[in-house]
């Protein structure tokens, strides 16, 4: 298993980069808010927006204290307490949820906004769910046999999928069937690019007007 790991991880390296610089040289305007299958960057996004605050403006100028970005320092703080207030809770009532809390990963998993959304999270709580709590507590024996190989399924069934998809359709411009579950993200606001947000008028800037 650690072999078939380690070789699947090697070789993946080399397919991202080559997916990669096959979708920035062939789909257009593959960046643009306004791509037409709404592929987006949003890692080079995240990537560009870390560049300018920590290389451009500087951390000093945003999280010092009476910046204006100050207040999340307190979070060190947090992050360190939240473990501890768990341990404590969980010792006090044994029986409770608590026991099942995680600080690193409720932290970490919510590092993960953007680009993950609300529907990410929602289709992995449900899996998580379901494999990880119902099927174990009721059919540990299944469970322990095939859990590891389900999970490794699920992402081969939607990596394969992807690649059908983007090879079957998406490179020939066809439309996919359309039904609710593929049509409704279109209703959305977000989708509309009509979200609340504010546009600044000519001449203003985002932020203070000294950093």
């Amino acid at each position: 298993m650690f072999l078939a790991q380690v070789v699947a991880t090697t070789i993946s390296c080399f397919i991202q980069v080559f997916v990669l610089n096959f979708a920035l040289n062939n789909i257009e305007d593959v960046c643009e808010i306004t791509q037409p299958q709404r592929f987006t960057c949003p890692g080079g996004r995240i990537f560009f927006s870390a560049s300018v605050i920590w290389g451009l403006i500087g951390p000093a100028r945003v999280f010092s204290p009476g910046q204006i970005y100050s207040g999340l320092l307190a979070f060190f703080v947090i992050g360190a307490i939240t473990p501890i207030i768990i341990y404590f809770v969980a010792k006090r009532y044994p029986r409770s949820a608590a026991k099942y809390l995680m600080a690193p990963l409720i932290f970490g998993g919510a590092g993960s906004i953007p680009p993950a959304t609300p529907l990410n999270y929602l289709s992995w709580g449900i899996v998580g769910y379901i494999f990880q709590f119902v099927i174990k507590k009721r059919h540990f024996r299944w469970w322990s046999r095939l859990n590891y190989l389900t999970s490794a399924g699920l992402d081969l069934g939607l990596a394969i999928g992807t690649i059908v998809i983007f090879v079957a359709f998406t490179l020939h411009d066809i439309e996919p069937p359309q039904w609710w579950g593929n049509t409704v993200v279109s209703t959305t606001l977000d989708y509309q690019g009509k979200a609340v947000q504010v546009v600044l008028p000519p001449g203003e800037t985002f932020g203070p007007k000294v950093w």
